[in-house]
């Protein structure tokens, strides 16, 4: 079960990464906040799968009994890059609310 969780993430993240497409917008503060959030989007599907690696390699390559010093780093990153990922999206959230907001005072919202 961990490893498909791990390829499900894995390739959630590939598909963030590198396939999510944004809208196209008009408006200088519009297209740069636009740009802001890919980058975003790409930095947290690449998180995804470091995200991903971490969590088989939590579950497949270091021992449980007794606990090593590799499996707490392990673990550690797997709640950093958690926190990471949480962040991110975070910030995505934000923006979004900034790009609606941007479009809603110029020409309107696309999507009402």
């Amino acid at each position: 079960m961990a490893a498909l969780f791990s390829l499900v993430v894995a390739a959630a993240g590939w598909f963030y990464a590198l396939y999510s497409r944004l809208p196209e917008v008009n408006g200088e503060e519009a297209g740069r906040l636009n740009r802001k959030r890919q980058r975003l989007r790409r930095a947290g599907g690449v998180v995804m799968m470091a995200l991903a690696v971490c969590f088989f390699a939590g579950f497949w390559t270091v021992d449980w009994e007794p606990p090593t010093k590799a499996f707490y780093w392990i673990w550690v990153a797997v709640a950093g890059l958690l926190a990471a990922i949480v962040a991110l999206a975070v910030a995505d959230l934000g923006l979004t609310w900034k790009l609606h907001k941007a479009l809603r005072k110029g020409r309107g919202f696309p999507l009402d």
